[in-house]
């Protein structure tokens, strides 16, 4: 909707007008050029050089780091595995830790001696 001075468009980052000469358009998104930064960094992100998922906005460095610190995009991003989301609409549980199964010890197993472990090895 275009107002009398130009337009009434909203950066997402300051809530503040945006008007033309300062105007950049990011995965649907409307910015000023000076509140285009990574959310992790705070660095000035260009339109080729940046990334963006779950409408955060990060450098490529800062969403590499983010990705191989836990080898997928969700647990990096601070999201659920996919199979634990899926677990929680289902309504099962998720496995999230295992126990240490303790194995009963025979008492009376014999330890062979040194004769028999001759004989069997010859």
């Amino acid at each position: 909707m275009a107002t009398k001075f130009g337009t009434s468009e909203k950066c997402v980052v300051c809530t503040k007008t945006v008007y033309s000469l300062e105007r950049l358009a990011a995965d649907e998104r409307i910015f000023h050029k000076a509140c285009f930064r990574c959310t992790t960094c705070n660095n000035a992100l260009k339109l080729g050089s940046y990334a963006s998922m779950e409408q955060k906005t990060y450098c490529k460095p800062c969403f590499k780091k983010l990705f191989f610190s836990k080898g997928n995009y969700s647990e990096g991003f601070g999201q659920l595995k996919p199979q634990h989301q899926h677990d929680l609409k289902k309504g099962t549980p998720t496995v999230t830790s295992v126990e240490p199964v303790q194995i009963p010890v025979n008492s009376s197993v014999v330890e062979p001696t040194a004769t028999e472990v001759e004989t069997a090895s010859s």
